[in-house]
C-alpha cells in the first residue's frame, strides 16, 4: 500500500526551482538591497527532499534510526559549508575592518556551530541593515536553520510514518504535518508582529515552510493527476519571481507575506503531478538543472564576495558589471567546490554513519580551530590596546568650536579594535538599566562626597555624557547620580517598549525621592528621517520635574549618521574624498537649538560647535575619533570635549544659582 511514498522519480524541475531562487537571492542581494523570497523556496525544496528521503527509507527498509538520514545530511552540507567559512576567516584577516573583526569572528564560530541565527537573534540585527555593515557570514543563518530542522525532522516523521502504516492510511502523516504548518504559521504571524528579527531568525518562525515542502511531497505521492496543471505552474513561477519584485523592502518575512513564496514554490511542485507543464519544462533545461545542482553552495559564495567587494572598494552599491562579476565568480566557485569538495563523498552509503559523521568532524575542526586561534589574537591586541589607550592622557580641546581638516585621518588598526570595546563606565559598573529591565538603577559618579547632587538620567544619549561628567564633577565638587537605560529617553518614543514607560514612572518618582539640584538629560532628539526635534513626552517629564523644584538642564543632540562611522573612516582611508563619512549640519539639525523655547522649565546647552562646523558635521577632528558607532560619541572624544562642556555647564550651574 505504501509504495507510493518509495516510487517518486527524480524531478529536474526542482533542480531548475532551486536554481531560480539562487538567481533570485543574488540579483536582489547585490543589486536591490533587499529580501526576496528566495531562501523560502530553499526551505520548501528541502522539506519536499527531506520527506522523500525519510519516507523511502522507512517503506522500503524499514529504517528507524535517524542516525544514517544525519549522516547523509553530514557528508552533503560539511565539505561545502566548512570550506567557504574556512575561505571567509582567511579573507576577513586581510580585507574586514578592525572595527567589525571581532563580532564577525564570533559569527563564523556560530555559524560552524550552525547557531548563526541564534547569533543574530542574540545581536537583535536587521539582515540588510545599513548602520552596521553585515558580516561575511550572515547568509550562515538560513543554513543553521536547515541544520536545526534535519535534526528535529526525522524524530518527527518517523512516528507519523509509523502511525500511518499501523493504521493503513495516510491519515496521521497529513494531520501531522498540517497541524504542525498549522501551529508554526500562527507563531510566525504573532511574533513577527512584535519582534520582526526575531521571527526572521527563529526556527520555529520557519519550520512551517520546509513542512509545506514535506506536504507537499505527500500529495505529490497521493494524488495520481491534476488538473490545471500548467495553470499552477504559472501561477508558481509568478508568485516567486513577481514576489521577489513586487514584495516592499523591510517587508517582515516569516510570517503571512511569506506565504507568497512559499506557496510559489508548492505550486510549481505539484504542478509536476502526472506530467510536466511548461513551467516544469522550462525549469528542467540543462543549464537550469545544472545551477540547481551546485544552487546551495552558489548561495553560500555569493554573499561573502559581496561583502568583501563593497568592504574593499568601499562601495555600499554594486553597479551592473561587478554584480554580474559577483554572479560569475560565485558560480566558478561554486562549480569546482561542488566537483573537487563535495563530489568525492556523494558516493559514501548513508549507512556508513561513522564516516560521514568523521567526515563533518575533518572538516569542522580546522575551520573553529583557526577561528578560536584568530580570536585569541583579536582579544589579546584588543586588550593591550585598550590598557594603552586607557594610561594615554587626552589634551582637551581648547577651541570653542570645531573646524573640518584638509588632512585625512587614517586611525592605526589598534584604536578600530578598540573603538567599540571603550564604552562609558556606566556600562561596565552595570547600572545602565538593560533594554528589557524595568527597575531603576544608579550608580555615583563626580564627588562621592559632595552635598550638591545632579541626576542624570535617560537612555545611551544621555549615559554618553557621563565620562566627562564624572571629571567635571570631581573638578567641581559635586556628586552624579547615573540613572539610565538602554534604549530609553527620558520621555518614552515611538518605537519604545513596555519596559521603557514603566522605567520612565520609576524613574521620576525616584529623582523626586532623591530631590536633587539638578536633572541632566537630553533636551533634543536627532533622528534620520524627521531630522532634529523634541518630542512631546520629554516636555512632559520636564514639567513634572519642575514642578517638584528641581532644575531640568537639556543636552542638545548628536547628529546621528545612516552608517557605522568607524567602518566608514577604515573603508575610506585611502579615499581622495575627505568627506565621505561627512553630512550636511542641515540635514539633521535645526538651525538653532528648539530647546530654547521652553526657557521656563529647562535650560539647554548646546554642544552642536563640537560636532558640526556651520555647515558639515564631520566624524573625526584633530586625530579624534567622535563617534564609537553611528551616533554615540567615543570615549577619547568625550574627554576631548570635557572643558568645553565644563564650561558651558558650569555657566549654567551659576546662573541656576
Amino acid at each position: 500500500m505504501f509504495e507510493k511514498y518509495t516510487r517518486q522519480e527524480y524531478r529536474n524541475d526542482i533542480q531548475g526551482l532551486r536554481a531560480i531562487g539562487a538567481i533570485i537571492i543574488m540579483v536582489f542581494h547585490i543589486w536591490f538591497n533587499k529580501v526576496s523570497g528566495g531562501v523560502d523556496v530553499f526551505f520548501v525544496i528541502s522539506g519536499f527532499l527531506m520527506a522523500s528521503i525519510v519516507l523511502k527509507g522507512y517503506f522500503t527498509k524499514g529504517t528507524v534510526s535517524p542516525f544514517p538520514f544525519w549522516g547523509g545530511v553530514i557528508k552533503r552540507i560539511a565539505p561545502s559549508a566548512y570550506l567557504v567559512l574556512a575561505a571567509t576567516l582567511v579573507a576577513s584577516y586581510f580585507i574586514t575592518s578592525p572595527v567589525q573583526i571581532y563580532s564577525v569572528l564570533h559569527e563564523i564560530i556560530a555559524s560552524a556551530l550552525h547557531l548563526e541565527n541564534i547569533q543574530l537573534i542574540r545581536l537583535s540585527v536587521d539582515y540588510l541593515a545599513t548602520g552596521t555593515p553585515p558580516s561575511p557570514v550572515q547568509q550562515f543563518w538560513a543554513l543553521s536553520i536547515q541544520m536545526q530542522f534535519y535534526v528535529v525532522f526525522p524524530l518527527v516523521l518517523i512516528p507519523l510514518a509509523y502511525l500511518t502504516k499501523k493504521r493503513q492510511n495516510s491519515a496521521p502523516l497529513f494531520l501531522g504535518v498540517g497541524a504542525i504548518i498549522l501551529a508554526s504559521f500562527i507563531y510566525a504571524t504573532v511574533l513577527v508582529q512584535s519582534d520582526a528579527a526575531m521571527s526572521y531568525f527563529n526556527p520555529l518562525s520557519r519550520i512551517w515552510e520546509f513542512f509545506f515542502g514535506s506536504l507537499s511531497y505527500l500529495v505529490i505521492a497521493n494524488v495520481k493527476r491534476i488538473r490545471h496543471r500548467q495553470i499552477i505552474g504559472i501561477v508558481g513561477i509568478a508568485l516567486i519571481i513577481g514576489g521577489a519584485i513586487l514584495i516592499p523592502r523591510g517587508a517582515n518575512f516569516s510570517g503571512p507575506i511569506s506565504l507568497i513564496p512559499v506557496l510559489g514554490a508548492v505550486a510549481i511542485i505539484v504542478s509536476g503531478i502526472g506530467g510536466k507543464g511548461v513551467v516544469n519544462n522550462f525549469l528542467s533545461n540543462k543549464f537550469l538543472v545544472f545551477l540547481g545542482g551546485i544552487s546551495f553552495t552558489i548561495y553560500l559564495w555569493h554573499w561573502p564576495i559581496l561583502v568583501f567587494y563593497k568592504e574593499y572598494f568601499g562601495h555600499d552599491t554594486v553597479g551592473l558589471l561587478p554584480g554580474f562579476a559577483i554572479m560569475i565568480v560565485s558560480t566558478i566557485l561554486a562549480y569546482f567546490t561542488s566537483k573537487l569538495i563535495e563530489a568525492p563523498f556523494r558516493k559514501i552509503p548513508r549507512e556508513k554513519v561513522i564516516l560521514n559523521f568523521s567526515i563533518g568532524a575533518l572538516f569542522f575542526l580546522p575551520v573553529v580551530a583557526a577561528a578560536f586561534a584568530f580570536r585569541y589574537e583579536v582579544v589579546s591586541t584588543t586588550a593591550k590596546a585598550m590598557e594603552m589607550l586607557a594610561a594615554a592622557p587626552t589634551e582637551p580641546f581648547a577651541g570653542e568650536r570645531l573646524y573640518l581638516e584638509d588632512q585625512r585621518f587614517i586611525p592605526e588598526r589598534d584604536r578600530l579594535l578598540t573603538i567599540k570595546k571603550r564604552v562609558p563606565a556606566a556600562y561596565a559598573d552595570g547600572c545602565n538599566q538593560s533594554m528589557d529591565g524595568e527597575e531603576v538603577t544608579t550608580c555615583e559618579f563626580g564627588d562621592p562626597n559632595a552635598d550638591k547632587q545632579i541626576v542624570l538620567a535617560g537612555g545611551s544619549h544621555a549615559v554618553q555624557w557621563i565620562t566627562a561628567l564624572d571629571e567635571i564633577g570631581k573638578n567641581n565638587n559635586f556628586k552624579v547620580i547615573n540613572m539610565t537605560k538602554a534604549a530609553c529617553p527620558l520621555g518614552p518614543v515611538e518605537d519604545s517598549n513596555d519596559s521603557c514607560y514603566k522605567w520612565n514612572e520609576s524613574a521620576l518618582k525616584e529623582i523626586v525621592a532623591i530631590n536633587p539640584y539638578a536633572v541632566i538629560t537630553n533636551s533634543t532628539r536627532t533622528d534620520l528621517d524627521k531630522g532634529e526635534f523634541i518630542p512631546e513626552t520629554y516636555i512632559d517629564s520636564w514639567r513634572q520635574i519642575d514642578a517638584n523644584g528641581i532644575k531640568v538642564i537639556g543636552i542638545r543632540d548628536n547628529p546621528r549618521f545612516d552608517f557605522d562611522v568607524p567602518d566608514c573612516i577604515h573603508r575610506n582611508r585611502n579615499s581622495a574624498e575627505t568627506g565621505a563619512c561627512t553630512i550636511d549640519r542641515s540635514d539633521i539639525l535645526l538651525p538653532t537649538d528648539p530647546a530654547t523655547e521652553y526657557q521656563d522649565i529647562i535650560t539647554s546647552i548646546d554642544m552642536s560647535d563640537m560636532f558640526c562646523t556651520a555647515e558639515k558635521c564631520p566624524t573625526t577632528f584633530s586625530g579624534k575619533i567622535m563617534y564609537r558607532d553611528a551616533e554615540h560619541i567615543s570615549i577619547e572624544y568625550a574627554h576631548f570635549i570635557k572643558d568645553n562642556f565644563e564650561e558651558k555647564l558650569k555657566a549654567v550651574l551659576l546662573a541656576l544659582d
